[in-house]
């Protein structure tokens, strides 16, 4: 009787075997693509999904898109070798919605396991900045047919909210999209992702090369791998390969290395902060890669330029040695393609030439957890105060009735004020370098300032 019970389990466990629905059965990784074409990009998408099916999802790899077409409902595909099977009909999505994001995760963990994912947001991208401020835009997935997209904050909600669903960090978080790998967009989503994949600067239309990207994936292939695997193929498709011959980057963040470098950045804001260094900073500036937003720099390149101008003060060079050690150890891989690029080294960090801080800018974690911000607010006062300095040494009031007659109308920035004239008060009286044919109007427009402060 044993013997015959045992038969019938094996016998209807080996059934159940075979009856097992393909996309339940556990595989290395799952690439689950959240490919948004509701939008000029369209033609692109479906591209796209071509490339991946030119490799298609094999024993080790389940490929899985959910695309939402410019004129179209959406709809969940699982590209099989020289197949799109559609899977599932979505109806019509707000793409620009990260809950969308979240519930097309909970449908790859309940369908498609794996014991590694990466997960691609394909799409325009602009970095940290909404939509509206300023016209520039800033965020991920936009969706043309309701005007939404994903801000910085709520990728960093996304991808807590998918690390729950899968019980695990997102292996690889690859955004392709325009000027996405940037410390700012990192950090809203450090805790929840283990390797970063982006573009420092703008993509070319084309976006990833899935075919070369996919074929490199491999048996047993390990996350760091695979974002290496990611960043060269990308390269090699643009430089004479399926893509042809293009400006692009592409590298790889290793988030487990990211707080140091964050303590990095703080070390060298505290360093920046500590003298007048305004005028080397902004002479680093000048020669420093910068992206489509020239208020994007690389980081890397901008902290070897500062060192090169003041490698002879030691609290800089100690500040800059340590953040290129903990950036460079962060960022496992960069590649650029084309001239224009070819200082890029892995990832950006927000640093206006014009010392002044953007408000949106202020809300991000990233601003609320570090001294960057504060650093360039430092950065605006000293350099205001030279240049008002040193117009009055010239002979000139140009520059201190121009701030004046701005804090008539802005005197919330009492701050900047109460430095500057600290500073006029030092110049002006105790190294004696006020020109007697200004003392008169000067006194004036000092006694103006100092009521503005005090407001």
């Amino acid at each position: 009787m044993k013997r015959v019970t045992s038969i019938i389990t094996l016998t209807t466990l080996f059934l159940f075997a075979i009856l097992l629905p393909a996309a339940a059965q556990t595989k290395d990784w799952t690439v689950a693509v959240f490919l948004n074409a509701d939008n000029n990009l369209d033609p692109f998408g479906v591209e796209d999904q071509q490339e991946m099916a030119r490799v298609g999802s094999n024993a080790n790899l389940n490929i899985v898109t959910l695309i939402d077409r410019e004129r179209g409902p959406a709809q969940i595909n699982f590209i099989e070798k020289n197949n799109i099977k559609k899977i599932k009909d979505m109806g019509e999505l707000d793409m620009g919605d990260y809950r969308e994001l979240v519930k097309f995760a909970r449908f790859i963990k309940e369908n498609y396991p794996a014991k590694h994912y990466c997960f691609t947001i394909w799409n325009h991208g602009s970095g940290w900045k909404n939509k509206k401020v300023n016209s520039i835009f800033r965020g991920i997935s936009y969706d043309d047919s309701s005007n939404n997209h994903i801000t910085n904050a709520q990728l960093g909600q996304a991808t807590a909210e998918i690390a729950n669903v899968l019980g695990q960090k997102l292996d690889i978080l690859n955004m392709d999209a325009c000027l996405m790998q940037m410390v700012e967009v990192g950090h809203a989503v450090k805790d929840n992702v283990r390797f970063m994949v982006a573009s420092e600067e703008l993509e070319p239309g084309k976006g990833a090369p899935y075919d070369d990207i996919l074929k490199g994936v491999s048996k047993g292939m390990a996350p760091e791998a695979f974002a290496n695997n990611w960043v060269n193929a990308f390269a090699r498709s643009y430089t004479g390969g399926s893509q042809g011959n293009d400006e692009s980057t592409q590298s790889a963040v290793d988030m487990s290395k990211f707080g140091a470098m964050l303590d990095a950045i703080d070390g060298l804001a505290k360093a920046i902060m500590s003298g007048k260094y305004s005028a080397d900073v902004k002479a680093a500036l000048a020669t420093t890669q910068k992206f489509d937003s020239p208020e994007n720099i690389d980081m890397i390149h901008f902290v070897e330029q500062l060192k090169g101008r003041l490698g002879t003060n030691e609290s800089i060079k100690t500040a800059c040695d340590k953040l290129l050690a903990a950036g460079k150890a962060a960022v496992i891989n960069f590649k650029n393609t084309g001239y224009s690029t070819k200082n890029a080294k892995g990832i950006a960090i927000y640093l206006p030439a014009s010392f002044r801080v953007e408000a949106k800018y202020r809300t991000l974690s990233f601003a609320k957890d570090s001294m960057w911000d504060e650093m360039i607010d430092t950065l605006l006062k000293r350099d205001m105060a030279d240049n008002i300095v040193s117009n009055i040494r010239a002979g000139s009031l140009d520059e201190l009735r121009h701030l004046v007659a701005a804090a008539a109308e802005n005197p919330e920035n009492a701050d900047l004020y109460r430095y500057i004239l600290r500073e006029l008060n030092y110049e002006m009286y105790t190294e004696n370098a006020l020109p007697a044919s200004l003392a008169d109007e000067f006194k004036v427009l000092f006694t103006q300032l100092t009521a503005a402060a005090r407001r």
